[in-house]
């Protein structure tokens, strides 16, 4: 099997070449060919609620330089960021309002298809709505639910 190079824009970051997915502190390695092996379309309907497992890999992948491998905010590149990358974990935030869990799935969508500037929000965050698949997409949505605290409750 041969490994591909892929080779992502990251806006003011600069480039990110991934010949295999390793992130420091990381356990996994997924070559690239594994990665659009996830990609590949499944003949399948999106279904919106997505599928955890699926985006955590996905999350490990595009989420985890910035908001780290527990989505906490801290990942390796959070210190050269200002404004700092969101605390996923942080389902209540500091003000009414401002929470993971007060955020609907559709804001979610938006913030990872768009970026940060396509949604007024930081402009080091990346739009992924070229890169990853609307499935994918939803999958990662699905994934941000599991890891808020206090747990998310659908409305």
């Amino acid at each position: 099997m041969s490994v591909r190079k892929i080779v992502f824009g990251w806006g003011l970051l600069g480039m990110l070449v991934l010949p295999g997915v390793v992130f420091a502190g990381a356990k996994e390695f997924m070559t690239a060919d594994a990665f659009l092996a996830l990609q590949a379309s499944t003949g399948q309907a999106i279904i919106k609620k997505g599928d955890p497992a699926k985006g955590h890999q996905m999350y490990a992948v595009f989420c985890t330089p910035c908001h780290g491998m527990k989505g906490d905010g801290q990942g390796q590149l959070a210190k050269l960021l200002d404004p700092k990358p969101r605390n996923h974990t942080d389902g209540k935030g500091t003000r009414p309002g401002d929470g993971m869990n007060d955020r609907t799935d559709e804001q979610l969508f938006n913030a990872i298809t768009k970026g940060g500037q396509g949604i007024k929000k930081s402009v080091n965050m990346p739009a992924w709505g070229h890169v990853l698949s609307e499935e994918s997409r939803w999958n990662i949505v699905s994934y941000l639910r599991t890891i808020a605290e206090p747990k998310y409750v659908p409305k």
